[in-house]
């Protein structure tokens, strides 16, 4: 048979066809009928050895160049270097072996007792394994990235104090139920206001104690006592407004008409409403809605648009440390009782819906029907609507968190278990083998999470993704030593058993050679741990060195990837010792065996011969994919991070009501900006941050940022204008306007009666002064607006304020335009002196800070998250390259191996993209993942390598078989892995599958790219050096034929 030239070139080329065969020179068409003609295979030949020849040049420079080197100083230093190196070397090679022989010596006379000694360690450092859910940190402070210039200004707002922790409430009225609950009830209405009014705390339920005092009982503690620093809502805005004109005449008192009781406020006192509580006369309250105007719309939403307020929120800055606080404490099972944020989210939930009673009867309603404002397309993701439900960034992260636990502790390791069992059974055909490989990992995790309680190392929900990857490689190095022990104790028998039938041929009797004779489990342990014990050492330092990587503050700015990295390490050298000495103690104390499977054998047999059958081809294939992965790299990878739906838990109450806020309030991201006036002191006989020039630089700024899409602001400015004073002395009327329309008044340029006579209605102005009327419209302001918008009184009076910008949860990418339009306008003309001290403010001595909040601080994670991501992976493969190159010895096995395992890196974004899997901060983590497991296998193939010898024979041997073990390995992982199927966050979801794809990826470049490689170079350069093919079956046995003598003829010669 023949075939022809150029699907012979084509065959030849990839290895296809033997390098002896012989072919037909290609028919022009229409000239079928001419001879065909039989073209000697020399021919080839020929064209490779002209190939080679034309690169000779460049091959007789290296010599010359590399002969050079070696005669000249360089060479003696090299070769004494070497020397060392080896002697080095040999002298550790024969520590080793003793120190192997005399270890395992000691573990297979006892294996019981080392296997009783290592669970009763287990025992005492892993009994508090499972309470690592209190070391699960999920306050949002985590995942400020270090050195932004938004976790700078957030921590400067916390100091002032100002809350930089949000807590909602979202109430719903009857008017926005559906169906035959739908009613009339309004936000507004006297009954709903004083229900909420009484969860706040208000001077009627003041000083009742316990859970009838509301959440905010104390005003003017800025949070140390009962944990709220301040609270904005209709009923709050209804309550300050009611309680102005007392405060205000109060003021007046103090500053304006002193009546030698001003501490008494005599004169306000007549005021009749001068109570902080919701007024029982519907028709005040009406009068103190349209007053407030603006501001209250700002907390209040009619969504059927009948013409009534439904929808509202309580909206409350919680303090970020809870200790000290009058909050019942939650019970913590490491710490005790604790004070913190999810002991709030409690003693809240506890508040609103159980000790309530009648005070709040929308506490205890549900709505059956869909509400007006909920997303009909996710119905079923949404549960069942409270009138009043707790929500806020805060309670969102600590669910999140609780659920991932959750998820984890009784859903993924239950199934993971069952899935890794059954897959090392129907591998290994021995149950013993789920106790041999198993008992060791659960016993590293034990002890690994157990360490991270006793120490209090701090862990976030993205430890989730640690569990896998301590699986992953806990498999490996089980499997891998387990494998290596029988392979070994195969060959040992083999060998007695032919010295044992050569002596039965010479008519000596010898015994029944028993598998487990000590010699032969020494024996074979010991080789095991010389060989892949050695190789399995390499892995483990290779991935500890490359998860420190994760560590590296400078690289990697969010805490929670740090925290991930830092259990790894922990995790690795447990999983290490622990399967390096558990593993030959329960083979020896169970006897166990690996079951045949000879199928399964010559099938990997087959695919190891692959490297050397189609080296190009695999080659040429590996490289388009990662051609088209580069290309798409930094399109896919660079994609904003996501944090929808899919990220979260279904039916996760605190999610959907907040993502609902979001889209129903146009808010949900509380953003600031600081203004600053220590510097300016006081001027005009006001503390420094009240002077009018500065609140009136204040609104033209705030004018600059509203106009900003989807960004509204509130200070001090909204406040004064919303606060309405109705002043009324002996039946005159002094005052019935805003407190800002009093400050600006044009009267107090006209209040002289001698200078202005025809202005009589401004001579009441001529009792006090413009600056001390900016003292008593302060003065106006409740404690808890102070709390919220003005720093603590330093002694010099308040010096700072914040101006608030609510923005939406939008996309990052526009959100990212929004927040580079807001610093524009707050840098001003001048370039910032520091992000806390720009000029927009255009006052002398006071300063505008940049934006921080909600918005920029999730723009900065994700920039973080993005950066680490691509930093960490270079540094890792950098730092693997040299340390491969140190203990191959080899910077050729070094790169070979990086190059294998840098592919399936390439490859990620392919599979993400015809996947439609985003970027989240799991995601971010698979690059480093993927190479720390990875890299464990490329190793174990290279050493097997280096063990049977850079041969034809010996990279089939050793791709035949730790290529299977790998294969083990791999797919028990995957088993393991698989179990993330069955979490319900899609996110989550997405990451196991990705992870599962890539590993199988990794199996593959490891076992078949990575020996092709080695194939590729050993060929050319055989073939560069004169040497001929390096492919040469016949001389390495390798091979069931003589494949170099193999010719393909046409049976019709």
């Amino acid at each position: 048979m023949l075939i022809s030239k150029s699907l012979y070139n084509y065959m030849r080329l990839f290895h296809l066809v033997p390098l002896r065969a012989a072919y037909v020179e290609d028919v022009p068409s229409g000239e079928q009928d001419a001879p065909k003609t039989v073209i000697d295979i020399d021919d080839e030949v020929v064209f490779r050895e002209r190939f080679y020849k034309f690169l000779s040049p460049i091959r007789d420079a290296s010599i010359t160049f590399k002969k050079s080197v070696f005669a000249s100083p360089l060479g003696d230093i090299y070769e004494t270097g070497a020397q060392l190196l080896e002697d080095a070397n040999n002298f550790a090679t024969s520590k080793s072996i003793r120190i192997a022989e005399l270890t395992y010596s000691a573990v297979l006379r006892s294996p019981g007792f080392i296997i009783a000694l290592l669970l009763l360690t287990t025992a005492l450092i892993g009994k508090d394994a499972m309470s690592f859910e209190q070391q699960i940190n999920g306050d949002v402070e985590i995942y400020l990235p270090d050195g932004a210039d938004s976790t700078e200004l957030l921590l400067d707002v916390r100091e002032a104090p100002w809350a930089t922790d949000i807590f909602i409430l979202y109430i719903q009225t009857n008017n926005a139920a559906t169906g035959n609950e739908h009613g009339d009830e309004n936000i507004t209405d006297a009954n709903i206001l004083q229900q909420l009014s009484w969860l706040e705390g208000d001077d009627k339920n003041k000083g009742k104690g316990g859970y009838q005092s509301g959440l905010d009982q104390y005003k003017d503690d800025r949070g140390e006592i009962d944990g709220v620093i301040w609270i904005l809502s209709p009923s709050q805005i209804i309550k300050e407004a009611n309680s102005s004109s007392y405060r205000f005449n109060c003021a007046v008192e103090k500053y304006g008409l002193p009546t030698g009781q001003s501490d008494d406020c005599a004169v306000s006192n007549v005021n009749p409403y001068e109570g902080y509580s919701i007024p029982d006369e519907q028709e005040r309250i009406d009068n103190l809605v349209d007053q407030t105007g603006s501001l209250l719309e700002s907390f209040v939403r009619d969504t059927n648009n009948d013409g009534i307020w439904d929808t509202g929120v309580i909206v409350m800055g919680i303090i970020f440390d809870m200790e000290g606080t009058d909050i019942p404490s939650r019970e913590d099972t490491k710490n005790g009782l604790v004070q913190d944020h999810k002991a709030f989210i409690a003693y809240a939930d506890k508040l609103i819906y159980e000790e309530s009673l009648s005070n709040c009867e929308l506490c205890y309603r549900y709505y059956s029907n869909p509400t007006t404002t909920m997303d009909l397309e996710r119905i079923e993701d949404i549960p069942q609507r409270k009138a009043v439900t707790i929500t806020g960034l805060t309670p969102v992260l600590h669910d999140v968190s609780d659920s991932i636990y959750d998820e984890l502790v009784d859903t993924m390791l239950p199934i993971s278990a069952v899935l890794v069992c059954l897959t090392m059974l129907i591998l290994h055909r021995n149950p013993k083998v789920i106790i041999v490989g198993g008992l060791p990992i659960a016993m590293s995790l034990a002890i690994t999470f157990g360490i991270t309680v006793i120490f209090d190392v701090m862990l976030t929900p993205m430890i989730i993704s640690a569990g896998p990857i301590l699986v992953g490689l806990g498999v490996d190095y089980s499997l891998h030593l387990t494998n290596r022990i029988e392979e070994n104790r195969v060959e040992i028998i083999e060998e007695r058993l032919e010295k044992a039938w050569a002596s039965n041929r010479d008519g000596i009797e010898i015994e029944n050679i028993d598998p487990w004779d000590p010699m032969i489990s020494l024996t074979a342990t010991v080789k095991a741990a010389l060989t892949t014990g050695n190789a399995i050492l390499l892995s483990a330092l290779t991935t500890i060195i490359g998860f420190s990587v994760l560590t590296w503050t400078f690289l990697v700015p969010i805490q929670p990837m740090r925290t991930v990295g830092i259990t790894l390490l922990l995790g690795i050298v447990v999983t290490f010792f622990m399967s390096m000495i558990m593993v030959p103690a329960l083979v020896e104390l169970l006897k166990y065996r690996k079951g045949p499977n000879k199928m399964f054998d010559r099938l990997w047999d087959r695919i190891g011969e692959i490297p050397v059958r189609a080296t190009l081809l695999v080659i040429l294939i590996a490289v388009g994919f990662s051609g088209y992965g580069a290309v798409v790299f930094a399109e896919t990878m660079g994609q904003q991070i996501q944090a929808g739906p899919d990220e979260v838990p279904p039916n996760l109450e605190s999610y959907e009501t907040l993502r609902e806020y979001s889209a129903v309030f146009e808010g949900g991201q509380v953003n600031m900006f600081i203004v600053n006036a220590e510097e300016r002191g006081m001027v005009n006989g006001t503390a420094p941050i009240r002077d009018l020039p500065i609140l009136d630089s204040i609104e033209n700024l705030q004018i600059f940022v509203d106009n900003v899409p989807e960004t509204d602001t509130i200070s001090l400015v909204n406040v004064l204008k919303a606060i309405h004073v109705d002043v009324n002395l002996s039946g005159l009327e002094i005052y019935d306007q805003s407190l800002w329309e009093i400050l600006h008044d044009e009267c107090w340029d006209k209040s002289n009666p001698l200078e202005n006579p025809l202005s009589p209605e401004c001579w009441a102005y001529s009792v006090s002064s413009r600056e001390d009327m900016v003292n008593i419209a302060f003065d106006t302001l409740s404690p808890e607006i102070r709390s919220m918008l003005m720093n603590a009184d330093n002694g010099m009076g308040e010096t700072k304020t914040l101006v608030y910008a609510n923005q939406p949860y939008i996309n990052l990418e526009d959100a990212t335009i929004l927040r580079n339009a807001i610093d524009d306008i707050l840098q001003g003309e001048d370039e910032c002196v520091t992000v806390l001290k720009c000029t927009a403010i255009d006052v002398d001595n006071t300063y505008n800070s940049l934006l921080t909040g909600g918005l920029p601080v999730s723009i900065d994670i994700n920039s973080g998250i993005h950066r680490a991501q691509s930093l960490t992976t270079i540094w890792t493969m950098f730092i693997l390259l040299i340390t491969m190159a140190f203990l191959f010895r080899s910077p050729r096995l070094a790169i070979f191996t990086m190059s294998a395992v840098a592919v399936v890196v390439l490859w990620q974004p392919i599979l993400m993209r015809f996947g439609g899997v985003g970027v989240n901060v799991f995601t971010a983590m698979i690059g480093t993942i993927v190479f720390g497991i990875g890299v464990d296998d490329s190793i174990h193939i290279v050493d097997r390598i280096k063990d049977e010898g850079e041969t034809p024979a010996g990279i089939v041997k050793s791709v035949s078989k730790t290529g299977q073990t790998i294969f083990e390995t791999t797919a028990t992982t995957c088993a393991g892995l698989s179990a993330g199927l069955f979490v319900s966050i899609p996110g989550l979801q997405n990451f196991f599958v990705l992870m599962m794809v890539l590993l199988i990826l990794a199996l593959l470049t490891s076992s078949i790219l990575l020996p092709s490689i080695i194939v590729l170079q050993k060929e050319f350069t055989s073939q560069i050096m004169g040497k001929g093919s390096w492919l040469d079956y016949e001389d390495s046995g390798s091979l069931s034929e003589p494949i170099l003598n193999a010719v393909i003829f046409d049976d019709s010669i």
